[in-house]
């Protein structure tokens, strides 16, 4: 709106400059030109009383007219300052002859006035036209419009008007443009400004809200009072919020209730079918119990990564923060991983700083590293290994795990710690990577991912040492 403001206000100045310089001296010549038109038209349409129509239009508008025969002899004439040159009437209205004694008088012994030097032009131009009309440029500046009309009688009527040089007054109005531009555009650019400010603040202010909505905060406030239009939309995303908010609470409450329900039959299957494996002693039964007992398990761990995803989006989660050597968390849950992962052959090599002592929700802080030391595993790569270390960084103290596997491509690196994510690098991540940025962010910790396609990923988190 500013740029707009500003482009419409320095348009109207260029065209003022235009209109008051460059076309001032066109528009001044068109205007005499239609003056004396109408002028001529008057007289014209006077018929008898022709010869005053001239005394009072010459005298009116400071022109020269004459009327002549067609062959340019003076019937009539007048000026501003001396009406009436006749024929025979040598004194009326007062002039004085300005021939010098024995000089011929332009073809009339008794005329006042003498024929202009170009008459001759004058007539060649008129012709056979009915009219004409055409500049006479001087070398003082000054120009001269003379026009011609051949009447209805045959005679000729002759005006002549001088055109004052517009050229000093444009360069006055040249020095008042530059300094009426100078203030039109400090004025215009104030009020651009202003107005630009003004309507963009309350679209900026819903444009925050609205990113908090997208943020999943949904108690949010739109001010009003602006125009209607701004009002309206308000209530539009303020209905919107609560229904949102709504709908995500019924979603969480649903999630945490279904995987609380689920969690007791999955234990009682996963019982009974221990107690099948452990009192019949046939191999095959022995097989299908562990494949029961195994899924239960991994139904389980789903299960309770969907309560523990809900009660973190709900804030239902409670968190105790305590004081502890983040260093030895890291090494007793690398540890615990080693036993695990031997069998499949993954190596977990640790290279953790010694007495790391961080302020957080230990618990929480153990199940971040379970889970993104159990998701480098699952993507370990060729070499089967897997890195964890601990170390300062500034601060704080900066836990990473890698892995050597075929890394996250660029289009899905911002997507990774979105739940059920699926690329066709990694396949589904589950709710892993989920719970670890719902953790790490009700802590305030700093973390991300730095990964290259085919050269292996490292997700990493700070921690304020304590």
């Amino acid at each position: 709106m500013w740029i707009y403001f500003t482009a419409f206000a320095a348009v109207i100045l260029a065209v003022l400059w235009l209109l008051q310089t460059v076309f001032l001296q066109s528009f001044y010549t068109g205007m005499q030109k239609h003056r004396i038109s109408n002028i001529a038209e008057k007289i014209s349409d006077a018929g008898d009383g022709a010869e005053y129509a001239i005394d009072t239009l010459a005298a009116q508008n400071s022109i020269l007219i004459l009327l002549t025969d067609g062959e340019g002899n003076i019937l009539h004439s007048a000026d501003e300052y001396s009406p009436s040159y006749g024929a025979d009437t040598h004194s009326h209205g007062g002039g004085k002859n300005p021939y010098k004694a024995g000089e011929a008088q332009n073809w009339q012994e008794q005329a006042y006035r003498r024929l202009p030097e170009h008459y001759d032009d004058f007539l060649d131009k008129l012709g056979s036209n009915d009219s004409v009309c055409y500049t006479i440029d001087r070398e003082n500046g000054d120009g001269t419009l003379v026009y011609g009309r051949r009447l209805d009688d045959g005679n000729i009527l002759y005006i002549n008007t001088v055109l004052g040089a517009v050229g000093s007054a444009v360069s006055i109005i040249r020095i008042q443009l530059c300094a009426v531009t100078l203030l039109a555009l400090l004025i215009g650019l104030a009020i651009a400004i202003w107005i630009s400010k003004r309507f963009s603040k309350p679209f900026s202010e819903l444009s925050r809200q609205s990113l908090k909505m997208a943020g999943g905060d949904f108690d949010v406030k739109f001010n009003r009072g602006f125009c209607a239009e701004t009002d309206e939309l308000a209530d539009s995303l303020e209905y919107a919020a609560g229904r949102i908010a709504e709908t995500d609470k019924l979603r969480r409450e649903l999630m945490a209730n279904v995987s609380h329900d689920l969690r007791t039959p999955l234990t009682m299957i996963k019982g009974y079918a221990e107690l099948i494996r452990d009192l019949d002693g046939s191999e095959d039964s022995a097989k299908d119990a562990d494949v029961i007992i195994r899924e239960s398990d991994r139904l389980t761990l789903l299960v309770n990564d969907i309560l523990d995803y809900s009660k973190l989006q709900s804030g239902a989660a409670a968190f105790e923060f305590e004081r502890f050597d983040l260093s030895a968390l890291a090494q007793s849950t690398a540890e615990q991983f080693a036993a695990v992962c031997e069998a499949e052959g993954t190596e977990i090599i640790t290279e953790i700083e010694p007495q790391k002592y961080v302020s957080a929700d230990k618990r929480r802080i153990e199940q971040v590293l379970y889970n993104l030391i159990s998701n480098a595993a699952a993507h370990a790569g060729e070499d089967k290994r897997v890195y964890v270390s601990v170390k300062d960084s500034g601060e704080f103290a900066r836990a990473e795990i890698c892995d050597n596997g075929n890394g996250i491509s660029p289009d899905d690196l911002p997507h990774i710690w979105d739940r059920y994510f699926t690329s066709k690098e990694r396949g589904s991540n589950g709710l892993g990577l989920s719970i670890v940025k719902e953790i790490l962010t009700a802590h305030g910790a700093r973390f991300g991912v730095e990964s290259e396609e085919d050269r292996g990923s490292v997700f990493w988190f700070e921690l304020k040492r304590d």
